[in-house]
């Protein structure tokens, strides 16, 4: 079986060329694997520190391998490589397993009230939340006097928060409706078309996902789980390639973000600023 729970590897076939990786607002919220990296360890090193100014012992959960989800696309996009050893990373996930939390133990060793400390030190008091009411969307409460809070600040800038939540609320905004376009309809038919002609009965491009979570669901092992991903996404990536579904994507996305307001487009400028300092400061930087 190659599904692989330690990441993709190559398969020793000659690589096709990459198709684009069609993401909204030019890919403004998302994240390299390497970038994701640097910012939490930036991140942890921030709440370690604070936690330590408070007299609390914090140790950091041991960092988890982001290369799937920084691959992932919004749109259900497969990536040649990643698709063709990992599938879609659903088993993979199965394999690895939740990540444990080190402070598990310590926390174990403390009274109720010491380890009430220890978490209001690190999330803070919800009375002292502060309130970012989205539009048409959830209200985040976040303490910026948290030692999560003070960490973010000191590497993303006190105002991420206000710039990032509106940010992935517009590019989540932007995907639903390049979903719901005539071209993405389109172009995901023609796909459909492609896969009845193998023998596979899907409308949507997440019907395959939905298959291997119904199996897993359904308690068959991670292996007989893992053959059938691999098969579906080597035939589900082999019918976007040929159906051109990576360019029409993008095309429908362009024509849906050509709507996108003056106001949103400012706020994006700020927001892109931001995220530039604090790669800067992770010493990253845009790679």
């Amino acid at each position: 079986m190659a599904i692989l729970a330690a990441g993709c590897q190559s398969s020793g076939r000659e690589a096709p060329d990459e198709p684009p990786d069609p993401r909204p607002l030019n890919g403004v919220v998302h994240f390299t694997a390497t970038q994701e990296s640097a910012l939490w360890q930036a991140e942890e090193e921030g709440v370690r520190a604070c936690m330590r100014e408070r007299g609390h012992r914090y140790v950091s959960v041991e960092e988890q391998d982001t290369r799937r989800t920084a691959a992932a696309s919004p749109y259900g996009l497969l990536r040649p490589g990643w698709s063709e050893d990992d599938g879609y990373g659903m088993t993979a996930e199965v394999f690895a397993g939740p990540p444990s939390d080190p402070n598990e133990g310590h926390l174990a060793g403390l009274t109720e009230e010491e380890a009430a400390d220890w978490r209001r030190a690190l999330l803070g008091d919800e009375e002292n939340f502060r309130e970012i009411v989205l539009a048409n969307g959830p209200t985040i409460g976040y303490d910026p006097d948290s030692c999560v809070g003070v960490a973010r600040a000191g590497v993303y800038g006190a105002e991420w928060p206000d710039l990032y939540y509106p940010m992935e609320q517009l590019s989540n905004e932007v995907v639903e409706l390049t979903r719901e376009s005539g071209g993405f309809r389109g172009a995901e038919a023609l796909w459909a078309g492609c896969m009845a002609e193998r023998g596979l009965a899907y409308e949507s491009l997440e019907d395959p996902r939905r298959e291997i979570q119904d199996l897993l669901s359904e308690g068959a092992t991670p292996e007989v789980a893992g053959e059938r991903e691999l098969e579906l996404a080597r035939t589900d990536l082999e019918c976007q390639l040929e159906t051109g579904l990576h360019e029409e994507v993008e095309r429908a996305q362009q024509e849906v973000e050509q709507a996108v307001g003056a106001e949103a487009r400012l706020e994006l400028e700020r927001y892109e600023q931001a995220k530039v300092i604090a790669l800067e400061r992770s010493k990253v930087g845009r790679e």
